[in-house]
This record gives C-alpha cells, structure tokens and sequence, in this order.
C-alpha cells in the first residue's frame, strides 16, 4: 500500500512513541495519559463550571436556548469531564446518519483495515444491485469513492430522505470519483462490503473493537438492526444510543484515537478519515464546509453556520438534529440530540445547533480556547496545506476565484473551490464553474486528432495540405511541409499568433525550415484543426463533443461560448483583480485557446489519460500515449520550472500536445493556459504514479498562483511505498 508523506510522518511519530514506551519501561505513556482525563465504567463530572472558568449565566443561556429548540438532550465533554448533562442523555434515540461515522471509524481499525483494499472497484468486489442493474462504468467506483460520497452511482437505497431522493442526480450523469452527492448508496454498499471483506457484521465489530474499549455505559446489540426493502439489495444499519455513549465515540476520535493506553484507531487513520476531501453544498448551493470519509468537515473556517471553530473540527450528523461535534485543539465534545421517534416533535437543522454551540463557546473560559498558531503548511496533507495557503496567494496576486482538483493513483482524489467567480459579486466558484483552459486546450486537441490517426483517417507525417482541396497558404510554398506531428510538437515554422490574431485574417508566414526546430505556435494548431474538419465533415467542436467530451462526461465543457457556458462561466481579472471590460467571447472554436470547462472535467480527461484500460471507444491505445509522452522537441527557451527540481535548459521537450520535463526522478508531464482575456490556469501530471493536479483561476495573476500549487504538490513519485 502506497502511503502519503504526511501518513509516513504519523507512522513514524507513532512508531517512536512506541519505542520510547518500551524503552523506558513505559513512564512516558504514563506522564501523556496523566495529563487526559477518560471516564471508566462511569463518566467523571466538573463539580461547578465556574471553578474552572467557564460562565455560570452563559452556560445558562445555552440551556435555554437547548429548551427553546426542543432538545432532547445535550452532554458537553471538556478535557475527558462531563461539563453539561441536560436532558435525557441517557434514552437510546436513533442515531440515524451518524451511522456513517461509526462504519468509518471501523474502516480504519486495523484488524478489519488489512482485509480491505480502499481501490478496489465495486466491479472488482462483485458489488450488484437490482433492476436498474449497475452499469459498467458506475462498477469502476472504488471504495475510496464511496467513503467520500462520490461514487457515481446514482441507484436508488434504502434510508434515503425525501430531501435525499429530490437531490440526487440521473443516473450516469457524473463519472465515478467526479462528483460529491451525500449518497446513502455509498454508505450501504460501504456496509456490504465491510461484512463480506472482513466476515464480521457492523454490529459485532462496532460492539467489539469500539463498544467495549471504550466502555460505553448503555450500548446493546438489541439496539441495532438492519433495514431492508425494494430499492436495493444493501440494507441499511440503523443505531439506537444514548449521547453519554456517543461522547465516548467523540472523545475517541478528539484524543487521535487513543483510549488510556491503548491506540483503537490508527491516528493516521483519523487524519485520513477527517480531512476535507470535498466541499459540501446545501440544496442551494451554500457551501458549508467539507465532507471527508462519513465525517463532516472543517473547511475555510466553515463547518456550523454563524460561528467559527479551530481548524481540524469535524461532526457525526443524524437527520433531524443528532450532531457529535469535535474539536481536538479544544479537547471539547459536544452531543446534541432530538425525540425523532416522535412523528410531530421539533427538529434541528445546522443553524439552530450553530447558535447552541455559539453559546457553549461564548461561555469557555480564554485558557480553554486558546489562539494557537496556525500548523506549518509542510506538515499538513496536501488539500488542507492549500487551504491554509491558497487565500494568501490569492490576496498577493489579486485572484478573485481558484479551483483545483487533485489525483492520486490515476484517479481524482480531492477538489477545491476558494473565492467568487467575479470580483464585486457573491457567486463564489464551485464545482461547476467553467473557466477559460486557454492553452490547456491544446492537449485535449492533439488526443482527439491522434484518434482519428488511430482510425487510419489522418497520417502524422503526411503533410496536412495534402488533405484539403486548396493551399491553407497559397503565397508561402514552405506551409505544405508541415505535417500534424509537427503541429503537435510545435516545429511547424509558424509564429504563435500572425500579425493581429487569426481572427483579423492578416497574413501569416513561415519563419523557419518546417520540422528543423522549437517554435511554439497555435496557428499551427488552427491548421490542423481545418484538417479535421475536413476529415470528420463537421465543425471542430461538433467533433470533439462526439469523440471525446460526451464519453468521458464532460457535460459543460466546449470549444465554443454558448448558453450553458454563459451561465457557468467565471469572469475573467486583470493584473489588480478588477473584471476585464469587454471580455471577448470565443464564439468559434479554436483548438489553441477557446475550450471552456473546469478543473473538474478537465481532470476527468487526464484520468482518461492514465487509465490502464485502453478499450473504452474513445480511448487512445497505450502505444499512442507512449508517443504524446516521447520528448520529440526540445523546447529551447523554455526551462523546466515545475516539480520542484532545478531548471535546466536541456530539460524541458514537447512531445505530442504536451510539455515534457525530463527530471532526475521521472517525467512530469505538463501544460499551461494563459488567455489575455484574463485566466490562468495550469495541469501538471506523474503518469508513471498517477499523481497530478489541476488549478484553474480567473485573474492574470493566477499564473504565479498556480505554480505555487503546483510546487507544493506531491508530484513526481514523492510519495514513498511501503
């Protein structure tokens, strides 16, 4: 299993907590555990809060605002003791979605953790469900996809709120990892899987290797059951508990998942499982912070509406007001629960909770909050370094709006969305925003063209003008050299651009021996962009929507503005961040520049690019991509600047369609957009480890942005094996 940098940082400080265990005869386990506090058979009580700082009046009006709001009840932990106990916390309600974050905390238990491959496809695992019957491509979702809610699969399941069935989308509209929907398909096949990996029920293993551990006072396994019906095959796993027994869960996963001495769950585990793997929306579109494995997450300061909590916070959510809110820099668990047995009875959604723990925070003492620094990005693991980065890169280089997506192991991993689609207005980018690709459209380009050489229609070596029925030049002789492999490796002689752009129609010349050298030029792209025209008998567009955009997808992208890129579409910036006036709007395709899409979809493209299965129809054979990944050219003037070695003059080669940095650990395979309507962007790729990230902004000053991105990015193998 390959492991993360940050994973192996938290191996390593475990490992050596261990030896320092044994060496020493065990006195620093015993000073680490004299300083937290862990109830035992019962839980320990803070006699009078006020003793130890906190507000008496405060915790007070949070009590009311607990009555106000109907709670059933409230138990707050704070430093292992019971601060606040209202309510009936000792009833068994259901716990509902909370669920979830038991099932993921299972996952990351050793014993069942070795018998399950996270990147397992749910083909691979035999996973199945009724009519309508999984396709082929929602089988290709791992179960990492599904641990993060983006599998792709859109089946019906049981459980499903009726907010749940008007949200969800038609089937086979998102490709599997691409898109972030709470789905609970996700979550039941997740509970299907675990049994049939691991040979142990929820149930057995929860009461097992949490229940008993952690010594929860009220637990029964009569509390617990599975439920069937029609719309699927996967039941769902139902929880009744009690919220002292629910804080116990919390105060596990607070203290890194250690219990006194014992490490219950891994503590790289709890990191995995709590980081921000994608931004969680409203039905409205609001983002209210991230979703990571089955946890609700912390994301720019997001996470319960009306307040900020520390960085690394994260909640168990259940349908109708069941929260287990954590925050480790605090020490403080907060258990809130509702009578959703009773049909009629009240219900609370994330404010209504927000403005309780508003309360519950205004009445900590200053000593139990204190304003610690924030972590050094370096040690953080790569989407929450770039969240605690990315707003001051964009305030140095006035970037109103930046969006990445990351992959890892060839496939997407994480995505993220900062700042509004234009300066001056509130609309802040998601995950559909279509940006401008600029240049990066010319990699999609060249794939497409090497298909139609893969279909015998086009000869790369073949001069072009021997395809059309006229000279594309009929004063410069030398033109009729120029073949599609050296439009794709940028010796065709022409310069970037004629005199005026290719729009104005002003002459265009050859400036060198077609094939004798680098000369990096999107004429030579809008040449062979009539050829295919030619071959294919329809616009350029038109043919790259049939050959490669509608099967990889990609719903929204387009060579050419039209209504549903007008809707989408980011606002380009100039150098100070204001909107650019009269943005041009590129209403004829052109396979240089005029590809509007998001970071998302483009990714979906570099994840065809890696894939290891070469059938899909609109799939380039191995060979082919061998070719686009030959440094052909060396591209002299142009250093290698990404991957975080040093630049060299000799490093940097184009092969077909992209730029090629030759590297002492390894290629790294890149390309830039750079559009004077005002976007930046740029896509960087390992394809020998499937890593890559893919950052688009709507400012000139994205172009510094996004190679700061991309340097902090764990590209090029970095990431150790084990």
């Amino acid at each position: 299993m390959r492991l993360r940098g940050w994973q192996l940082r938290l191996l390593a400080f475990e490992t050596a907590c261990c030896v320092a265990v044994l060496a020493n005869g065990g006195p620093l386990a015993a000073k680490e555990t004299a300083k937290e506090v862990y109830p035992g058979k019962s839980w320990d009580y803070v006699g009078d809060p006020a003793e130890l700082g906190w507000s008496r009046a405060k915790l007070e009006a949070a009590q009311a605002e607990s009555r106000a709001i109907g709670s059933a009840g409230v138990f707050v932990v704070h430093r292992g003791r019971v601060l606040a106990d209202w309510g009936n916390t000792q009833h068994r309600y259901q716990v509902h979605s909370i669920r979830k974050s038991f099932l993921s905390a299972l996952y990351g238990i050793p014993e069942y953790a070795r018998k399950i491959e996270l990147d397992a496809t749910v083909g691979d695992l035999g996973i199945e469900d009724n009519e309508p019957a999984i396709t082929a491509v929602e089988l290709q979702a791992t179960v990492r996809d599904l641990l993060k809610a983006r599998s792709g699969v859109y089946h019906p399941a049981l459980a499903e709120t009726e907010s749940m069935k008007r949200r969800r989308p038609v089937r086979g509209s998102h490709a599997p990892g691409t898109f972030w929907y709470y789905n609970n398909w996700d979550f039941n096949v997740l509970g299907t899987v675990f049994e049939r990996q691991t040979g142990s029920s929820i149930f057995e293993a929860f009461e097992k290797s949490i229940a008993q551990p952690l010594e929860m006072e009220d637990f029964r396994r009569s509390d617990t059951r599975y439920e069937r019906g029609p719309d699927s095959i996967h039941p769902a796993y139902p929880f009744r508990m009690t919220a002292r027994d629910m804080a116990r869960f919390g105060l596990l996963f607070a203290r890194q998942g250690r219990w006194n001495r014992k490490q219950v769950i891994p503590a790289s585990w709890v990191e995995e499982s709590t980081t921000s793997y994608s931004p969680a929306t409203s039905e409205q579109g609001e983002l209210q912070g991230g979703y990571s494995y089955l946890w609700w997450t912390e994301l720019l300061n997001l996470q319960l509406p009306g307040m900020e909590l520390p960085g690394g916070s994260f909640t168990a959510r259940g349908a109708g007001g069941h929260y287990i809110l954590v925050v480790p820099s605090w020490d403080l668990v907060v258990v809130h629960r509702m009578d959703t047995d009773a049909p009629n009875g009240p219900r609370a959604d994330s404010h209504k909770f927000g403005k309780l723990v508003k309360l519950l925070v205004d009445a900590m003492p200053a000593s139990a909050k204190p304003a610690t620094p924030p972590p050094d990005p370096a040690s953080l693991a790569l989407p929450k370094r770039l969240d605690a980065l990315i707003p001051g890169w964009m305030a140095e280089h006035h970037v109103p709006g930046v969006a990445v997506v990351g992959l890892e192991n060839g496939r997407i991993a994480w995505e993220r969305q900062y700042g509004v689609k234009k300066a001056g207005d509130r609309e802040p980018v998601g995950h559909e925003t279509l940006f401008e690709a600029a240049s990066m459209s010319k990699p999609m380009a060249a794939y497409a063209v090497l298909k139609l050489v893969e279909q015998g229609k086009l000869d790369l070596d073949r001069p072009l003008g021997e395809y059309l029925p006229e000279p594309y030049l009929k004063d410069e002789p030398r033109h009729r050299k120029i073949t599609a492999r050296m439009v794709l490796s940028h010796t065709t002689g022409f310069p970037n651009w004629r005199p005026g752009g290719w729009q104005a129609g002003g002459p265009l010349g050859v400036s060198f021996e077609p094939g004798s050298k680098f000369g990096y030029s999107g004429e030579g792209f809008l040449y062979l962009q009539r050829v295919v025209e030619k071959l294919t008998g329809e616009p350029f567009d038109r043919y790259m929507r049939r050959a490669l955009m509608s099967p990889l997808q990609l719903p929204n992208a387009s060579y050419s503005w039209n209504e549903r890129v007008a809707e989408l579409s980011a606002a380009g910036h100039d150098a100070e961040g204001n909107p650019m006036p009269n943005r041009q709007l590129f209403r004829k395709p052109n396979a240089a520049y005029s590809l509007y899409c998001s970071p998302m979809e483009y990714a979906q493209f570099v994840v065809e690019i890696l894939r290891r299965d070469r059938t899909g129809d609109q799939s380039l054979s191995s060979k082919s991509l061998a070719a686009m990944f030959t440094p052909t050219t060396k591209a002299r003037g142009r250093a290698a600047r990404l991957g975080g070695e040093p630049a060299s003059a000799d490093s940097s080669w184009f092969g077909l369609g992209w730029v090629i940095d030759v590297l002492p650990n390894g290629k790294l395979i890149h390309h830039s957009g750079s559009n004077g309507t005002g976007f930046r962007c740029e896509c960087a790729f390992d394809p020998d480890h499937g890593s890559g990230i893919v950052v688009m902004t709507n400012a000139i000053g994205g172009r510094e942005l996004c190679h700061e991105v991309i340097a902090h990015g764990e590209l090029l193998g970095k990431q150790e094996s084990q």
